[in-house]
């Protein structure tokens, strides 16, 4: 009886052993934005990379608002960040300095495929004409996972811009949903938070007091969900989402330094 148990035991070790060898790494990439009121700040823009590199990520999306378009800040980030790096433009960078972005980056939409999975890097502000076809060329109900990593909360209708290149979207959602809807699996934001998680005050131009423990918060529509990662100016917790991709589920984590 013993020599059958330990049999049997053995037998459950050695196949519990093959399938957590076997067991297939999730893909992972953490996605971030609106840096720039922390961006000068040696110690706690190090503090944030070496948060990052510690999730061993295989993406990181940087998305706007984060001095793209001086060089020595993208260059900063190709040093510390230790994975495949990309980037989303903010209004910040492309109100005035849209010549230096595309310069720098090299790009203002991109497209990246990593076997079932399609990044889709979106300009937020660009006009819906453009985002519409953008999009229109690049979704398919292929069954892969496809993500659209972009600045702007493209379906958040409650603050809007009257032009491009301003600190909100300039179209409804209702024009750029039926191009995304049962093609894509999420969406995320790099914008500020700010506004929508502070205290009110009685002067309408003037910002009360954050609640800096929001990493992220989500909406869902239909089934996309949409996630606003912004890290408002960062302090004193400078947040990003941790993002898994297993088996075709995706599993979202917020974190800080």
């Amino acid at each position: 009886m013993k020599k059958t148990l330990l049999i049997i035991f053995f037998y459950y070790l050695l196949n519990l052993n093959s399938f957590l060898l076997s067991s297939e790494k999730p893909l992972r990439f953490i996605a971030l934005g609106h840096l720039y009121p922390m961006i000068q700040d040696e110690k706690r823009l190090n503090s944030l990379f070496n948060k990052i590199n510690s999730h061993n990520p295989d993406y990181v999306f940087i998305l706007g608002d984060s001095k793209l378009n001086e060089l020595k800040y993208l260059n900063k980030f190709k040093k510390k960040i230790k994975a495949k790096l990309y980037f989303s433009p903010g209004n910040h960078e492309l109100r005035s300095y849209k010549k230096e972005y595309v310069k720098n980056v090299g790009y203002l939409n991109k497209v990246i495929i990593d076997n079932n999975v399609k990044f889709i890097l979106l300009n937020s502000s660009d006009t819906k004409e453009n985002i519409i076809n953008f999009l229109s060329e690049n979704l398919d109900s292929s069954g892969s996972i496809s993500i659209i990593l972009t600045h702007h909360r493209i379906w958040d209708d409650a603050l809007m811009s009257q032009g491009g290149y301003n600190h909100d979207k300039s179209y409804y959602f209702d024009e750029i949903y039926p191009f995304i809807k049962d093609k894509v699996n999420a969406v995320f934001a790099g914008n500020s938070k700010r506004q929508h998680f502070r205290d009110l005050t009685n002067d309408e131009l003037a910002y009360g007091k954050q609640n800096v423990n929001l990493m992220y918060w989500v909406d869902k529509i239909g089934d996309i969900e949409f996630y606003s990662v912004g890290m408002g100016d960062g302090i004193p917790k400078a947040n990003f989402v941790t993002v898994d991709i297993l088996n075709d589920k995706i599993f979202v984590k917020g974190d800080f330094s």
